[in-house]
């Protein structure tokens, strides 16, 4: 729907806005820092893709189509992103403002980029991610990318942090530094990795909820709509049963299951899975679907619409 597009495009507007304005107001800010400090790598790429995210949502705008659709590598490279952003939301909230953020006014620098860097642009990205983003093609494994980010960061930062180098300086997190934390840190590191696993999966969960909830129910719709109108359009003669009884008898010794797919040349067929030829043809899904089941009825059997892909998309 077009009000999804829109509030995707200002979801994503929001998230840029406040991960620039949280860099802006950084005390002290060097080059190194967005390599050192896990909250700027994340919150640069905040900025990078919720602009890509921007470029398909107008895309889609502009050609009118139904849902803005990611290829399947940006979404898996948004899940790193959510995760990692997560991580800098939930390690605020749960330990860092206690310690670190506890003694920062609202009239504070400090106070203002805490609240861009870790709350505002991390949540309204996620949010984008989990609402927004939606398809049914996304695959389960795409969320096992999470930790990708979260590894390559601690495969460098750990060891300069312990390492204590001129140019790097202390460590950025206390929970860093074998110094502060002693053994403790070989039990704290793996945990963010378990952790930022979690999250991804719980991510892509959430995501595959939202898609049922605002998209399924909406094509659902959409199809009953379209096939009702079909409804009186459509039949099946019983010169055309017979037909179908005759193939049975003949040489058909599957189950009655009909196939509803699209041929490269547009058209919608209707056959069985070993089958060689179609049935039928038809120029649309819904008047293949209405057919099928008409037939399928007269038959007790059933059908399988298959997506653009092949892939088995329903059943009746």
């Amino acid at each position: 729907m077009k009000i999804r597009k829109i509030l995707s495009l200002i979801i994503n507007i929001f998230a840029i806005l406040a991960a620039i304005a949280g860099i802006c107001v950084v005390p002290n800010l060097q080059a190194i820092h967005f390599v050192k400090y896990f909250t700027l790598v994340t919150n640069t790429l905040i900025i990078v893709m919720s602009a890509i995210s921007i470029g398909y949502v107008v895309d889609a705008l502009i050609k009118k189509e139904q849902e803005v659709v990611l290829p399947t590598p940006i979404f898996a490279i948004k899940i790193i992103v959510g995760v990692n952003t997560l991580i800098t939301f939930l390690t605020v909230v749960t330990y860092l403002q206690y310690s670190v953020y506890s003694g920062f006014g609202p009239n504070t620098s400090e106070f203002w980029h805490n609240l861009m860097l870790h709350y505002i642009a991390p949540l309204s990205f996620v949010a984008g991610l989990i609402f927004f983003d939606l398809d049914q093609k996304y695959p389960f494994k795409v969320s096992f990318f999470g930790i990708v980010a979260l590894i390559i960061y601690m495969g460098y930062a750990v060891p300069f942090s312990n390492l204590n180098l001129a140019w790097w300086g202390e460590a950025p997190y206390v929970f860093m530094s074998i110094k502060n934390v002693g053994p403790w840190m070989f039990v704290l590191l793996p945990g963010f990795i378990i952790g930022g696993l979690a999250l991804a999966i719980l991510l892509w969960l959430l995501n595959r909820i939202c898609y049922l909830i605002f998209i399924g129910e909406e094509i659902n719709k959409e199809e009953s709509e379209e096939e009702k109108e079909m409804e009186k359009k459509v039949e099946v003669t019983p010169e055309e049963i017979n037909e179908v009884n005759n193939v049975i008898k003949t040489g058909y010794k599957g189950p009655r299951i009909y196939h509803i797919s699209k041929r490269e040349d547009k058209m919608w067929q209707i056959k069985f899975a070993t089958g060689k030829k179609a049935i039928k043809l038809f120029d649309t899904q819904a008047e293949a679907i209405v057919y099928a089941k008409k037939l399928a009825k007269s038959q007790e059997g059933s059908i399988r619409v298959h997506s653009l892909k092949g892939k088995i998309r329903k059943a009746h």
